[in-house]
């Protein structure tokens, strides 16, 4: 087994020391190297979850458009990019930017772009709820928002037969920092030991000696994807949409009051007309 971090592509290592030596001499600019990402796809590593998959709520569909709501990202899980994504990662981002934009396969195109209004929020669930088998707490990053067919067919169609089941979240890094194992550092050594208490799957960090903890980050868009980097993104549900008519107010129609003049304004009126 060979050992690699994304950062330093050119490096391979043989023994988890060597990575660890490597990235404790190293570790500024590494951290350095991964603010300049964007993150979007899946990363190479596997997050060693035993994930069952989640069966989304559809309705009975019978218009042309529909009302979705997909979990865009999962906090509390070291994803396939060695990220641990801390609960208040969203807050600011949400706060900001209360819609967002999501896409089809991170593809910025008219072709792929299945709302530019999709309302975006976080929820607290149990990852028990999601379909993993743990009651840690996670928080969901969702998008809400109303496709109609003749956007974009395919990804209708998808939604309704429950075929998406991945979500991936198109971002930029903004606080992050490296933790790995140093027993020559009693200060990396508890920083690394605090940080994976707070992932469902702590044993990737030990498996691989570091990872990264993600604790505020931008997000641009998100995306319905076959594969994601984080596999608890799941469409929770699927319905009808129609607009609210009630909300849709009659022009107001004002009549004018009909003038009343009487005999004498009238003579008045006639007799200061000059033809």
């Amino acid at each position: 087994m060979s050992y690699t971090i994304k950062q330093a592509p050119d490096k391979s290592f043989q023994t988890k020391g060597d990575l660890l030596q490597f990235i404790r001499k190293n570790k500024e600019d590494l951290v350095n190297a991964k603010k300049l990402e964007y993150k979007e796809t899946k990363g190479s590593f596997s997050t060693n979850l035993n994930y069952k998959g989640f069966t989304p709520n559809i309705g009975n569909i019978k218009t042309d458009y529909i009302q979705v709501k997909a979990v865009i990202n999962t906090t509390n899980i070291i994803d396939s990019h060695m990220d641990l994504h801390m609960a208040k990662l969203w807050n600011k981002t949400v706060k900001d930017n209360p819609n967002t934009i999501h896409l089809q396969s991170h593809k910025a195109d008219f072709e792929n772009l299945l709302s530019s209004n999709a309302k975006q929020y976080n929820e607290e669930f149990k990852f028990s709820d999601l379909g993993l088998d743990s009651e840690m707490k996670t928080i969901a990053n969702i998008n809400e928002f109303v496709l109609h067919r003749k956007t974009n067919p395919l990804m209708f169609d998808r939604y309704v037969e429950g075929m998406v089941k991945e979500h991936s979240v198109g971002m930029r890094y903004v606080n992050i920092d490296l933790a790995y194992y140093d027993e020559d550092s009693q200060k990396e050594m508890d920083f690394f030991n605090e940080k994976k208490q707070y992932a469902v799957n702590p044993e990737v960090a030990e498996e691989r000696g570091y990872f990264w903890v993600v604790s505020e980050a931008k997000k641009h868009e998100g995306s319905a994807v076959v594969f994601g980097s984080n596999s608890i993104t799941p469409t929770l549900w699927v319905k009808d949409y129609e607009p609210n008519k009630s909300t849709q107010k009659e022009p107001l129609l004002i009549t004018p009051e009909p003038l009343i003049l009487d005999t004498l304004e009238v003579k008045n009126i006639i007799n200061s007309l000059k033809f």
